[in-house]
C-alpha cells in the first residue's frame, strides 16, 4: 500500500534525517557491501549503530516512519522499523512491508526493531512460514525464532513440520532461518528438543546442504543445552 502523506513538519524532519545520513556515510562499506551481493535502491553505508544514535534523536511516529520506508534508501527503512509505534502498525502494513523483502538485513532488522514486539506477531510467523515467496518464509522463520516464549504447542507443531518439509532447500537464506528457528525452538523445553530430532532423524536419503546445516545446528544446540 503506497500513498503520500503530505506534512511540512514531516518534511522538516526527513530533510534533517536525509543530511544526517549523507554526513554519516561510508562509500566503502557501500561497495563492499554491493560487490557481496547486498544490493538496494539506494545505500550510504550507514553503521547500525549510527542509525540507531539517528533514529533515538526522533520522536517514534507512525507517519514519519512509513515516510521513511517510503523513501526505499537502506537507511531509511532501517530508521523506519525503529520509529514505528507498534499500537499503529497493522497486520496488513506488515504483509505490505514484508512483500517487498529481498535483503536479509532488512528482515533481521524489522523483526528485531518491529515485528517480534507486535501482540500478533505469533500470527505472522505462521502464515508468513506457509507463504509461496522464499522471502516471506525467511521472515517468518526468523520471527518463530524471536518469539519462541510466545507460541503455543500447536504453533510449535506446524512450525516444526513446516521446517522438516522445506528443509531441503537450496536458498541460503532459508535454510539458515530454519536452523535458527529450530535451535532457538529447542532452548523451550527437552520435549520440544526431542521433537525436532524426530523430525530431522526422518529425513532420508542423501541429505542437502540446508538439510546438513540444520541438522548441525540443531544438534550443537542440544549438545549445548545438556539435551540427550
Amino acid at each position: 500500500m503506497k500513498y503520500s502523506l503530505v506534512n511540512p513538519g514531516l518534511d522538516i524532519q526527513l530533510a534533517e534525517i536525509r543530511r544526517k545520513i549523507r554526513l554519516s556515510m561510508n562509500g566503502i562499506v557501500s561497495d563492499q557491501m554491493t560487490r557481496s551481493g547486498i544490493i538496494y535502491k539506494s545505500n550510504f553505508g550507514v553503521s547500525i549503530p549510527r542509525i540507531r544514535e539517528i533514529a533515538a534523536t526522533y520522536t517514534p511516529g507512525h507517519d514519519l516512519a512509513q515516510r521513511l520506508w517510503m523513501l526505499e534508501i537502506r537507511e531509511t527503512k532501517i530508521m523506519a522499523t525503529l520509529l514505528e509505534p507498534i499500537d499503529k502498525f497493522s497486520a496488513e502494513m506488515a504483509g505490505d512491508w514484508v512483500a517487498g523483502f529481498d535483503q536479509i538485513e532488512i528482515v533481521e532488522q524489522s523483526v528485531m526493531n518491529l515485528f517480534s514486539k507486535l501482540s500478533y506477531s505469533d500470527s505472522l510467523c505462521i502464515e508468513w512460514i506457509q507463504s509461496d515467496s522464499v522471502w516471506i518464509q525467511i521472515t517468518g522463520f526468523i520471527l518463530a525464532a524471536r518469539i519462541t516464549d510466545k507460541l503455543s504447542h500447536s504453533q510449535i507443531t506446524l512450525i516444526i513440520e513446516k521446517a522438516i518439509e522445506i528443509s531441503s532447500t537450496t536458498d541460503f537464506h532459508l535454510y539458515k532461518a530454519v536452523g535458527l528457528c529450530l535451535s532457538r525452538l529447542c532452548r523451550n523445553n527437552e520435549e520440544t528438543a526431542g521433537l525436532i530430532l524426530k523430525g530431522l532423524e526422518g529425513m532420508s536419503g542423501n541429505l542437502s546442504v540446508g538439510q546438513n546445516y540444520i541438522s548441525m545446528e540443531v544438534k550443537q544446540e542440544m549438545i549445548f543445552l545438556g539435551f540427550k
